[in-house]
């Protein structure tokens, strides 16, 4: 069973970076949670030029939201309340699909997730997604602890996507499938992302 959860994480990631993944996207532990969404022109361009599917990647250190310090107007979603203590965040690059792909050193959004809930968000250019974990056909392709109590965490997660706003409206109903490589250090707490998200709309029948 291993040597069958080695080999599935090995393709799932080889495909990623083979067909998406270019250089000028670094490691998690390079980057911070700074700056880089650029204005809301750019944000109302951005929406326009949407594909019906799309991947990104999460990346950098994740950030805990203080209670009452969720972004404005709580992206429009009324799933999750960005604001309520139980979300971190952490930026968002851009891979293939959205607009500024070409540019992928540079964060175009913000993810939030819930470590102790059900919930995510994706604050992207023209719009915002609610999802959530479903728990069904998740792999934990690896995993490894350091005596210090650090760990890595390799695995692929599935999630329904709840809501939408803006550009985004018709991906209620659809997909993500996570790759992900999640660590925490243990000297500090602090849990380092790398996640690249494919995120579908729903599929509707022929």
């Amino acid at each position: 069973m291993n040597h069958i959860r080695k080999f599935t994480f090995t393709a799932l990631a080889a495909l990623s970076l083979a067909l998406l993944f270019q250089p000028a996207a670094t490691r998690a532990e390079e980057r911070d949670d700074h700056g880089s969404r650029g204005n809301d022109d750019e944000r109302r361009d951005h929406g326009q030029r949407i594909n019906d599917r799309f991947v990104i990647l999460l990346s950098g250190v994740y950030k805990p939201v203080p209670v009452g310090e969720g972004p404005k107007r709580n992206l429009g979603l009324t799933t999750v309340h960005l604001s309520d203590g139980s979300f971190s965040k952490v930026p968002i690059y851009p891979i293939t699909g959205l607009p500024g792909a070409k540019a992928q050193e540079k964060s175009i959004g913000t993810f939030y997730v819930q470590f102790t809930g059900m919930f995510c968000a994706y604050d992207l250019p023209g719009g915002s997604i609610t999802a959530m974990f479903t728990g069904t056909h998740d792999v934990t392709t690896a995993y490894e602890e350091s005596p210090d109590g650090s760990w890595t965490l390799d695995g692929t997660f599935e999630l329904e996507i709840m809501e939408a706003t803006g550009s985004y409206l018709p991906f209620v109903g659809g997909h993500i499938h996570m790759v992900d490589i999640l660590k925490f250090r243990a000297s500090d707490g602090t849990q380092l992302e790398d996640c690249f998200c494919h995120i579908h709309p729903k599929l509707v029948k022929p």
